[in-house]
Formats: C-alpha cells, sequence, structure tokens
C-alpha cells in the first residue's frame, strides 16, 4: 500500500471521524452498532478464529483503498446459526472484496440464541442493510450501490433479507456462497420457506460444490433456477467437488479454488444482452399438422358458441376416459376442442394465424396454456415467466382482434410438474407468469380464472387422483376443473349451470352478497380489486365485519359511499403503523361469500407474508337468504378457504383465528355452536398444521360473561376489545 493510498482512505473517513471522533488508527477496521454508534471491538473471536457468543450485534468495516469504492457488500459469515466464521469466511472475503474495489461491511448476527435464533438473526440483517441504505456515508461507505452476500447459513441468512425487502430497495447484487437450509418448507406446507422474490431486481451469484450435501445442492439449483424464470440476472455455478464449508483461502483444494475467480468474473462483467425477440410470441408451426388440418375442417363445417384452446391438458378432453365430462359440461354449448398436445403459446398463436379461428364468433373461449413453455426436459428452451406472460398475452390480443365479441377466460396455469407431487421451479414460474397475466383481465372481456385448488392438498402437493402423472388431470380432475369453472362460465355463456351435483354443505359452495349491510357490498369488492396491487400487503386480514370495522384499507364506507369511523383504529395503528395490510374483511360474510372473494381475484397476484383468517360466526345464523351451518360444515368452510389460500399464496403463514365469543351470556344456544366449532377447528389445524389462535378467554369475564366494554353488541368488538386482540396478533405476525 502506497502513502498516497493510505492516505485516500484515510480522507474518505474525515467525515465520520470529525462526527464520532474516532482516532484515525481504528478506520483500517472498525465496529459500529447497528444503531450506527461506534464501538471499540467486536465480539470475541476464540482461537478456533470463530465467534461463539454474540454479545451485541454490530459491523465489522473493512474499506476498499479504490477510489471511488464500486459498492458496498454487507457480508454474512456462516456456522449454521450457531457459531460465525468470522475469518475464512469473513475477513479473507473482506480481502478479496477489497482488492476488487468493494467496501465491506460484515455483520456479526445473533446465534446460538434458541428457537428465536434465526428470527433475531433475520432482524439483525434487516436492521444492519437499512442502516447501510440510510446511514452508509455517515459510517464512511460512500458509495450507495449495496450487495449482500453470505455463507452456509449466512446464504441462507442473505436470502431470507432480500425476500423481505420491496423490489425498490433490493441490492444490486446477491451472492449466495454454498447456502444451507434452503430446502426447508413452511410448516404445513411443501413449499420452499426461501424463494426469490416475485420481482426480481438484484442479480444473483451463486456456487456449491456437486458433493457437498445433497439436499443443499439441490435446493440451490432450485432456487437459481427459480431466479432465472423470474427474468432474473446470474450466474450459478456447481463445483465438480469442494465439500463444504471451503470458504476463502489462498490454497482451496480442487475445484474449489476456482471460485474466486468466478465470483470476480461476475462482479466484473456485464450481463449478456437479453434477447431482442420473445420466442413465446413469435407464431411458429409444430408437428401435428394432421390434427391442424382436421380442425380447419371442424371450423368451416358450423359455427361454435364455445372454444377451447389449449395443449395435451385440454386435448385430453377428446378422449374415451373424458367424455362424461365433455357431454356434460362443453358439448351441449356446441363446443370445439382446439386443443393440442406438446403445444406451446408460439404453437397456438400460429394456429389461429392459420385458420383455427376463421368465420367463429363464439360466445366464449378458454384459454389454457403453457407448461410447456417451462418444460425443460423436452424442449430446447425454456421460458422465462416472462416471455411466457408475454406469449400469452399475445394469445390474448389476437383472440381480441379475430373475436371482439367473445368473452375470454384465461386459466391460471395449472400446477403440474415433471418430477412429482411437490412443488419445483416449474410450478414456481407457472405461477409467477400467472400472477403477471392475471392484470390482462379486465373483467368485460377477459377474465381470470384459478381453478388449481382443485388439484392441490392443503400442504400444497399435487392430488394423486387428480393428477396421476402429477401434470395431466385424470377424469376426475377434469370434472373437478369442469365444476370450478362453471359459475364463470354459466355466466359468460348467458345459460343455466350445468353443474348438477352441488354440495349439500352450503358452506363450501362460494356464492356473492347474501345479506343487506350498512356498506355497498359490490363497491367494497371493487375497491378491493382497484387498490390491492398497489398496496402490495405484507399481511392480509381475511373476515367479516368483525374485520371490515377494525381499520385499515380499503376504508371504511357506508352504503352512500361516505367514509365511516371504524371501531379499533388505535389498536389497528399501534399493530399496523407502518406495514403494507390489506383488510379483507366484508360485513355479513359467511364462508361461502369468502370462497367467492378468493374466487374473483382478491387475493390474485399477492404474496403476502401472513393471512390472518377470521369467519365462521355469520354461519350459526338462519336468515331468509341462507341456512345455518352445522360446526362440522363451518369447518368444511372454513378448510376450503385454507385450501383456496394456500393454493393462491403458497408462502403465506396462515394465521387461523378460532370463531369468538357471541351472545352474553355463556349458556346461549349460539355459544354451544361456537364452541363445537372451535373444537372441531382445534383438530383440523392440528392435522394440517395450521396455527390457530384461540382469544376468547381474553375476551370474556372468567364465568365466560361478554362485557359491553369489550364488545358493545356482544359481537363486534370495541376499541378495548381490539386491543387484546392485537395484542395477540402482535406476537404470530411479525
Amino acid at each position: 500500500m502506497t502513502i498516497f493510498s493510505t492516505l485516500s482512505r484515510y480522507a474518505r473517513c474525515i467525515g465520520l471521524f470529525l462526527v464520532l471522533c474516532i482516532p484515525a488508527a481504528v478506520w483500517a477496521q472498525r465496529y459500529v452498532s447497528l444503531e450506527g454508534a461506534p464501538l471499540t471491538h467486536g465480539n470475541p473471536v476464540e482461537k478456533d478464529n470463530l465467534v461463539h457468543l454474540v454479545r451485541q450485534p454490530l459491523l465489522q468495516l473493512f474499506l476498499s483503498d479504490h477510489q471511488p469504492a464500486k459498492g458496498t457488500v454487507l457480508l454474512f459469515p456462516g456456522g449454521g446459526y450457531e457459531v460465525l466464521d468470522v475469518k475464512r469466511e469473513g475477513a479473507n472475503t473482506a480481502a478479496f472484496l477489497n482488492k476488487l474495489g468493494y467496501d465491506v461491511a460484515m455483520l456479526e448476527y445473533r446465534i446460538a440464541a434458541g428457537s428465536d435464533t434465526r428470527e433475531l438473526a433475520l432482524s439483525d440483517a434487516l436492521t444492519a442493510y437499512r442502516l447501510l441504505q440510510d446511514k452508509a456515508g455517515k459510517l464512511g461507505l460512500l458509495s450507495k450501490t449495496l450487495s449482500i452476500m453470505g455463507y452456509s447459513a449466512g446464504g441462507h441468512l442473505a436470502a431470507r433479507t432480500l425476500q423481505r425487502l420491496p423490489p425498490a430497495q433490493q441490492p444490486a447484487n446477491l451472492m449466495l456462497i454454498y447456502p444451507a437450509y434452503l430446502q426447508e418448507t413452511l410448516q404445513g406446507s411443501v413449499y420452499p420457506a426461501v424463494l426469490p422474490p416475485p420481482v426480481v431486481k438484484s442479480r444473483l451469484f451463486t456456487v456449491i460444490a456437486a458433493d457437498d450435501q445433497r439436499e443443499w445442492v439441490n435446493s440451490c439449483i432450485q432456487y437459481g433456477k427459480v431466479w432465472k424464470g423470474y427474468d432474473g440476472k446470474g450466474s450459478y455455478h456447481v463445483l465438480p467437488d469442494g465439500g463444504h464449508g471451503f470458504g476463502m483461502d489462498k490454497n482451496l483444494p480442487g475445484a474449489a479454488a476456482k471460485w474466486p475467480a468466478l465470483l470476480q468474473s461476475f462482479l466484473e462483467k456485464p450481463d449478456p444482452a437479453p434477447a431482442a425477440v420473445n420466442s413465446a410470441a413469435v407464431p411458429t408451426a409444430w408437428g401435428n399438422g394432421k390434427r391442424h388440418a382436421q380442425k380447419l375442417l371442424e371450423v368451416a363445417a358450423r359455427q361454435y358458441d364455445l372454444i377451447m384452446i389449449g395443449n395435451s391438458i385440454t386435448h385430453n378432453l377428446e378422449k374415451p376416459d373424458y367424455q362424461a365430462v365433455w357431454n356434460q359440461f362443453f358439448a351441449p354449448r356446441k363446443a370445439l376442442n382446439l386443443g393440442f398436445s406438446g403445444y406451446r403459446t408460439e404453437n397456438i398463436l400460429w394456429n389461429l394465424e392459420n385458420g383455427e379461428l376463421k368465420g367463429q364468433s363464439p360466445k366464449v373461449v378458454t384459454l389454457e396454456i403453457g407448461t410447456n413453455n417451462i418444460d425443460e426436459k423436452n424442449y430446447p428452451v425454456r421460458h422465462t415467466a416472462g416471455q411466457l406472460a408475454g406469449g400469452i398475452k399475445a394469445i390474448v390480443q389476437l383472440l381480441r382482434q379475430k373475436l371482439p365479441n367473445t368473452k375470454i377466460i384465461l386459466l391460471r396455469c395449472f400446477p403440474g410438474s415433471y418430477d412429482g407431487p411437490n412443488p419445483t421451479s416449474h410450478r414456481m414460474i407457472l405461477d409467477r407468469a400467472s400472477d403477471m397475466v392475471a392484470k390482462l383481465a379486465d373483467n368485460q372481456h377477459v377474465f381470470f380464472c384459478d381453478v388449481n385448488h382443485v388439484f392441490l392438498n392443503l400442504d400444497g402437493t399435487i392430488r394423486h387422483e387428480q393428477m396421476p402423472d402429477w401434470l395431466h388431470p385424470s377424469p376426475a380432475g377434469a370434472l373437478d376443473w369442469a365444476k370450478a369453472m362453471e359459475p364463470l362460465l354459466s355466466q359468460l355463456m348467458g345459460d343455466a349451470s350445468r353443474d348438477t351435483a352441488l354440495p349439500a354443505n352450503t358452506a363450501v359452495v362460494p356464492v356473492p352478497k347474501l345479506e343487506n349491510d350498512s356498506y355497498d357490498w359490490w363497491a367494497r369488492h371493487a375497491e378491493v380489486l382497484r387498490i390491492k396491487d398497489s398496496i402490495n400487503p405484507e399481511i392480509v386480514m381475511v373476515g367479516n365485519s368483525i374485520t371490515h370495522f377494525w381499520g385499515g384499507y380499503p376504508l371504511l364506507r357506508g352504503t352512500d359511499g361516505q367514509l365511516r369511523k371504524a371501531n379499533g383504529p388505535d389498536a389497528w395503528a399501534a399493530l399496523y403503523g407502518g406495514h403494507r395490510v390489506l383488510n379483507l374483511g366484508f360485513g355479513w360474510d359467511r364462508t361461502q361469500n369468502v370462497l367467492w372473494r378468493l374466487d374473483h381475484g382478491e387475493l390474485d397476484g399477492l404474496h403476502p407474508q401472513t393471512v390472518v383468517l377470521e369467519i365462521g360466526t355469520n354461519n350459526t345464523s338462519q336468515t331468509t337468504n341462507a341456512r345455518a351451518n352445522t360446526p362440522a360444515e363451518i369447518v368444511e368452510g372454513i378448510a376450503a378457504i385454507c385450501g383456496r389460500i394456500r393454493s393462491k399464496a403458497p408462502q403465506a403463514k396462515i394465521l387461523l383465528m378460532a370463531l369468538f365469543p357471541r351472545e352474553q351470556q355463556p349458556d346461549h344456544a349460539r355459544r354451544a355452536v361456537i364452541r363445537e366449532t372451535n373444537r372441531l377447528l382445534t383438530a383440523f389445524a392440528t392435522k394440517e398444521h395450521i396455527r390457530l389462535l384461540d382469544i376468547g378467554p381474553q375476551l370474556t369475564t372468567p364465568e365466560g360473561v361478554l362485557l359491553k366494554e369489550i364488545m358493545y353488541d356482544f359481537v363486534h368488538p370495541t376499541e378495548k376489545g381490539y386491543r387484546i386482540w392485537a395484542e395477540a396478533l402482535k406476537q404470530e405476525v411479525f
């Protein structure tokens, strides 16, 4: 190091020196708290070069001589959340990055703190990242470009940190070095707990050795595939050997010796330019010319009121085993099957541009397409979610051009894959593409229809009886698909429902508004659809008037559209202040109303961390519009709602509320129904590993009496009642 570079390095620190009055000798390696205050030393490092005890989470800063620095890397060393490898994965890495021109802020996050360790570490990581965002200059870190890098458990922490950041706050780069634990799933679900964010702004670098733990290798590969499938840029590497924990040393063994050069290349070389043309949106002929010719003859022979377009999933409806479904739901509507096995969006475009719609003007077209675009085993090109969405958009635009008077039912891509019942990158990319194309729905000409819940168990696995090969619906699966689509299809066709076997349990049959109340049900639903994407909620509250009247957005309005005062605004603000929350509470709603609302877009495209579900009390009421349900029926309705939530927002934690007590006295007949419902609900939640929260005892006296100061009408909470609920939720939603 020359005297000039030394002087230059210290010159960068003058501003902070004046602010914090730290001796200049500290700058080469200094420590700050996560509040930005100077510290004289870090946590104790033992003889094994590991930190075994974190007395205080802090940042250790390493400044580069490069003027100006190319950026700052927030570095998370690994150690299984039990120790921190602050030398090989810390200081050595910082020295390497400093030579490349990057400042480094190494986080000593909390470890070995029991069951809360990972959440405490995540809190430390997010606090450190925000500190660097807000006060980097005061710390002597003058570059505004931030990156995150983590080893092993630190890689897991880095991925979790990114997952919690909104798109505008994502770092320039995310670098995961042999990340651990990415195979772990959410409680009660087979869906990965850690995934790339739906909207990817960062670049990704991953490296892992093939002889590392198999589940860590596979999950790292899947993470990279999802990242790429979400239209993210990056560089992904599986080394032939190296094991786990090779770190950053001068003399790395075998293939591990190559990884620092790979990292350097990633940081220094720009990404390749994206393809100029999206091949998913370019009409391309495929192999089944004979079927195409046959369909041209059918199109020329007669007019069709319903045309079903798709791949093998739609094509299969012509097979003998599926004729019962076809003859019940589609044939009577003068339907034409334009499903082609193996086809992708580009092939469907070619078919439609080459005569398959000639002279037709159907009432409705159904469009089911996309899974072959994501097939990485049987096609040379795997499209990204954005490319697939572009291909589907091109089909919709072509249909609108050729069939201007036709209604289009745009089906969410079905949840199949080629790798068994659990979700892989295949399903996740399809889900992301479906999120994007759902926005094409204007509910005038184009209607988005999600029937995927009929194919999935509550844990996210595919139901074998519905999809025996994990990709194509069986005849039973096709029947459930048809039944789920039928309410929308019959509405758009303008005819009667052809579903002749509705369940006896009214709590599971989706219906819109049933009761008149002090607000406009339809207007609130429309407002939810209008604002939900802009809120991009971290938390979604789903429920009836108990949730509705609490507060938040959409704002509470009367039947005249004028604003009303919420019942628990202070409790809402104390709990949710600063967080993005969507209130999907609707007064007088029963489980069947919530099912309808979820089937009509209120949760589509959202990725909340938590969904709080409070519903069922109105199902205990008998009115002229709806009968009272039994406890077993109510729980079945709640289970159906949980199925919709798990299908639409698989990464969200479901926090299920037990039914609140109603009526003043504990011996009231309705109380008995509620107690039995909650007993069954407890069994359901236990079986499905869903968190059930029962705050009934906190809302009543020890004798079970409801007081007006808690529930003013013995149904709806007062501000004091909402404070009780808020206090219980505070421990669960954050």
